[in-house]
């Protein structure tokens, strides 16, 4: 079954890994967004085969620079399934 776990650690001050399981082959993205719903940045954009995965985050946007500390959400879109998880971010 598809599957979006809660990142690990959370709170998170250095690097946090996100988990999520494909049943099938499928289109993937894996997005993180701030509270007022921007997208920070995008950790997956492409075709992954079934299986289980584990992405990191380590607290820096699209261009590199560090965010500030506070709420994050990440969502999951992939096969025509979604899911949107929080987490927090301490500097």
């Amino acid at each position: 079954v598809f599957a979006l776990k809660q990142n690990v650690p959370n709170p998170f001050s250095a690097t946090t890994m996100v988990r999520f399981d494909l049943p099938r082959d499928c289109k993937v993205r894996l997005d993180i967004f701030d509270v007022r719903g921007r997208l920070v940045r995008t950790l997956v954009d492409g075709s992954l085969p079934a299986g289980r995965y584990g992405i990191g985050w380590d607290g820096r946007d699209a261009g590199g620079e560090q965010v500030a500390s506070g709420v994050y959400y990440y969502r999951i879109d992939a096969g025509g399934w979604s899911e949107t998880k929080t987490m927090v971010y301490v500097r």
